[in-house]
C-alpha cells in the first residue's frame, strides 16, 4: 500500500534556489499587494505607499506546486527594510498606482 503521507513533495528547484540567494543578499522580508493599492511586510503588518518603495522584478519561475509562474520582486522600503514578493503578474509601481 502507498500512502500520500509519505509520497515525496515536488520542490520548485529553480524558485526555490532563487529565493535563497536573494534571502541570502538581504531580501528577507516577505510583501503582498493589498487592496488599497500599498504593499504590506508579512513581518511587522507595516504597510507602504508607492512612493515609499523601490520594486523591481528580477526573474520568473515555473512553480512545481501550483504549476504556475512566479514573478519573483525585490522591494526596498523607504526605512530600509528589504523583501521578497511572489506574483502570477508583474507589479510595477504603475501597477500599485491604478
Amino acid at each position: 500500500m502507498h500512502s500520500l503521507k509519505n509520497a515525496p513533495h515536488k520542490l520548485s528547484n529553480a524558485l526555490t534556489c532563487k529565493v535563497i540567494d536573494l534571502h541570502d543578499q538581504g531580501y528577507i522580508n516577505d510583501f503582498l499587494p493589498t487592496s488599497d493599492h500599498k504593499l504590506l511586510c508579512i513581518q511587522d503588518c507595516e504597510d507602504f505607499s508607492v512612493e515609499d518603495i523601490d520594486i523591481q522584478v528580477v526573474d520568473q519561475q515555473f512553480d512545481q506546486l501550483t504549476n504556475t509562474y512566479k514573478y519573483i520582486h525585490t522591494i526596498e522600503t523607504i526605512n530600509g527594510s528589504k523583501g521578497l514578493m511572489l506574483t502570477d503578474f508583474i507589479c510595477t509601481k504603475g501597477f500599485l498606482m491604478n
